[in-house]
């Protein structure tokens, strides 16, 4: 379906069209404050949108004399160690958030020409994933370098064909979702038949 995108579109470097800048930098380990003003976003978080909810952030409180970067809607995060660094793309969190040193932060610049969704989904893209993987080959932790990161090609579409993908995408996303509620409600119905038989009950 995205292979007749390839005549129109442009082969650019991440850092012509997007800012890295790596999360907040702790000393340390991050104190929890119950009631800390800041909310903070680590690797953990990254899992699902459950994660990131602002219930699920651990609260903390930072010296005011550093005034911090707090992450904006539509912010992509990037995990710089690990064997699949997946880009997760921000949706409108908790104000005054900043995040953990272990994750890059990525603000698209050119917004005439990239959408913050589609820069999400093509570098979680296989070939993309490849480039990275390429570059954090060398090191013990599986750790990326920011450059490496500004360096990455990206192929960008038209913002119409972007468009496109990302909706693609997430109709994609939501089937599968729905798919995997009707799996787990298969197997719940499974376990619960099981428990039957072996206590005897089942018809």
């Amino acid at each position: 379906m995205f292979r007749r995108m390839n005549a129109f579109t442009s082969t650019l470097p991440l850092a012509d069209v997007a800012h890295v800048r790596q999360g907040h930098a702790f000393r340390g380990a991050i104190p929890a404050v119950v009631d800390g003003p800041v909310r903070v976003i680590q690797l953990k978080n990254l899992t699902s949108p459950e994660t990131l909810s602002a219930e699920a952030l651990l609260r903390t409180r930072l010296p005011s004399r550093n005034p911090p970067h707090y992450v904006q809607h539509h912010d992509i995060l990037l995990a710089n160690r690990g064997s699949r660094p997946i880009a997760t793309l921000l949706s409108h969190p908790p104000e005054q958030t900043v995040c953990s040193p272990h994750l890059y932060i990525i603000q698209v610049t050119a917004t005439d020409l990239l959408l913050p969704e589609f820069l999400a989904w093509q570098l979680n893209h296989v070939e993309v994933q490849r480039q990275l993987r390429r570059q954090s080959a060398g090191s013990r932790q599986h750790s990326v370098r920011k450059s490496a990161i500004e360096h990455l090609r990206l192929r960008i579409p038209p913002r119409a064909t972007q468009q496109r993908i990302v909706s693609v995408t997430h109709a994609l996303e939501r089937t599968r979702s729905k798919v995997d509620e009707l799996m787990q409600a298969r197997d719940a119905e499974i376990a619960a038949l099981a428990e039957r038989m072996i206590q005897g009950r089942a018809a």
